[in-house]
């Protein structure tokens, strides 16, 4: 599909226009939904067995891993326990 010029212009003007903040909010929900799908494929786990490991539905796990959740610090301490495994970290 061609996108015109104009559709392009618009699309960088939009992304020009992004709050940094909100551009790194995403890029962080999506390193940490691509962690957990790794982890879960290298464990063998599917999402099913992981919902009841964390004790949620399969359906906010599908979610967790589709990218752009907003995830909270109780969901990613609950994720990191059953996992073992901290999925961030703090620096100075």
């Amino acid at each position: 599909m061609k996108h015109s010029k104009e559709t392009e212009q618009l699309f960088q003007q939009t992304l020009d226009e992004t709050p940094k903040s909100l551009k790194l909010q995403v890029e962080w929900s999506y390193k940490i939904a691509d962690r957990i799908d790794q982890l879960l494929r290298d464990r063998g786990l599917s999402q099913k067995k992981f919902a009841k490991i964390v004790g949620t539905s399969e359906a906010a796990v599908s979610h967790w891993v589709a990218g752009g959740h907003n995830f909270t610090l109780s969901t990613l301490a609950k994720i990191s326990t059953a996992l073992d495994v901290p999925l961030i970290s703090i620096t100075q």
